[in-house]
């Protein structure tokens, strides 16, 4: 298995980690209305979306 797809699984598995700890502070999985909030650090919305980005990202094999 190459790096990047090691790297795409590392972060899809922290994507998870990322929605598990939501549900366990917050009572719920994911809020649409968090994503547009301008927050430092990111919501847990924010940080899902930009794990689960990057690891699809990651993950995608491009063929010619």
């Amino acid at each position: 298995m190459s790096l990047r797809l090691r790297a795409s699984l590392l972060l899809a598995l922290l994507a998870l980690f990322v929605l598990v700890d939501e549900a366990i502070r917050e009572g719920y999985l994911f809020d649409p209305r968090d994503i547009a909030t301008p927050t430092i650090p990111p919501s847990h919305e924010q940080l899902f979306i930009i794990l689960l980005s990057a690891a699809l990202i990651l993950g995608y094999r491009w063929r010619r």
